[in-house]
């Protein structure tokens, strides 16, 4: 089997094996630190091409300087440590690492997608507020849990170029050359991106904050269309009216010059931008649900106030009728009966009030702003006239106990 290497300038014919297990069909492409190639894994033959795809990537050797291959070096073996330790399903996994016959190669799983940078470019307009955010939570994710794991990894090359996009809208961070365990008392490396590291990334300070800039100045790009100013980033909102104030905000907060201004956290910036998110399904759900019960709590109220008022209107013109009608058994028993279905409906009543009243609170109605009980007396019961607005649901505690709204 032929294990032999490839060159920098390609000039072996595809298709050739490396480290007797991985097929290289095709070139992907090809930057400062090396070339990325397609290729199958053959100890899995007897699944579809698909699934046994992945992606290698050859460390180049012909830099000029050997302190830049050294760094180069450091950077890949470090890709690989870092992906090693690490088990999430938006962080691409390596699944080997290998040098042969001088060469290092590092492969890793292929995400069938495009990463944000070039989706952008295709499209030649910003990206939805509502797809930015979605993507903007899963990227909060994956910060918290580098930010989390022992030793904390700082990603600290966070860019629209290293966030790819899978067919099902999933993200997945690659490149993670520059990505290390985090130490307070370490001298981090000055590696920095253009327009989405922030200034304390210069002199080699990156915290899990950085990570929060460079995700802010991410959503600046995806939302705009344009590259964040570096260490200056402006209101999005000034090129893209579309977006939303709450939006702007957060941009504006994460990506803050001090570490301080920003947020602490990725969970912290995700707890943000999920309770606009679910601010806005409560107000669309909670609306026409309340305004459905609202309208049946005043129907009902007004039906049976309709009902006991016409029955007790009904005996207060009973007139006290001469000794002897009450000698009837029949029409005591009758009049008897209808006191019986009189009590039994306006219990009724009640207690289809209390329940439509305890429905409206768990809704999202606030107990002090609830209609008045109508005042009953022994001649009549007269029903109000009353007027209430639609609350939109809330966080506050329901009350459980309906009998305790008399």
């Amino acid at each position: 089997m032929d294990t032999g290497y490839i060159t920098d300038d390609n000039d072996r014919a595809f298709p050739y094996v490396l480290n007797r297990r991985w097929e290289v069909v095709d070139k992907l492409g090809q930057g400062g630190m090396g070339t990325v190639f397609m290729a199958r894994d053959l100890n899995l033959p007897n699944l579809n091409d698909q699934k046994r795809a992945c992606v290698v990537k050859q460390l180049r050797d012909d830099f000029f300087r050997e302190e830049d291959r050294e760094k180069a070096l450091q950077f890949f073996f470090r890709e690989a440590q870092v992906l090693a330790a690490l088990n999430h399903p938006n962080i691409v996994r390596i699944l080997d690492f290998f040098t042969e016959e001088g060469k290092s190669f590092l492969v890793m799983e292929y995400v069938q997608g495009q990463n944000l940078h070039e989706m952008v470019m295709k499209r030649q307009e910003p990206f939805s507020e509502e797809m930015v955010v979605e993507w903007a939570v899963q990227i909060c994710d994956v910060l918290h849990y580098l930010h989390t794991h022992d030793p904390p990894v700082i990603y600290r090359d966070l860019k629209p170029s290293n966030i790819m996009i899978d067919v099902h809208d999933h993200v997945k961070l690659v490149d993670f050359g520059i990505a290390r365990p985090f130490e307070e008392s370490e001298d981090n490396t000055h590696v920095v991106s253009q327009g989405y590291s922030p200034p304390e990334q210069y002199w080699g300070a990156a915290d899990p904050r950085s990570d929060v800039y460079a995700l802010g100045c991410t959503m600046y790009f995806l939302l705009t269309g344009e590259d964040p100013a570096a260490l200056n980033v402006a209101s999005p909102k000034a090129v893209n009216p579309d977006i939303s104030d709450h939006i702007d905000e957060v941009i504006q907060r994460s990506t803050q010059q001090d570490v301080w201004g920003r947020f602490q956290s990725a969970l912290e910036m995700k707890e943000l931008l999920t309770y606009n998110v679910h601010a806005g399904k409560k107000e669309q759900q909670s609306k026409p649900v309340l305004a459905i019960v609202a309208g049946v709590f005043v129907t009902a109220i007004f039906l049976g106030g309709l009902m006991l008022s016409a029955k007790l209107h009904d005996q207060s013109e009973m007139q006290p009728a001469p000794v002897d009608q009450y000698r009837d058994l029949e029409a005591n028993k009758n009049l008897e009966a209808e006191k019986n279905k009189f009590l039994e409906d306006k219990r009724r009543f009640e207690k289809e009030k209390r329940e439509l009243m305890s429905n409206f609170l768990n809704l999202g109605g606030k107990k002090e702003d609830m209609p008045q009980q109508a005042a009953t007396t022994s001649a009549a019961k007269k029903l109000p006239t009353m007027a209430f607005p639609i609350y939109e649901q809330s966080d506050e505690a329901a009350i459980t106990d309906p009998d305790g709204l008399n």
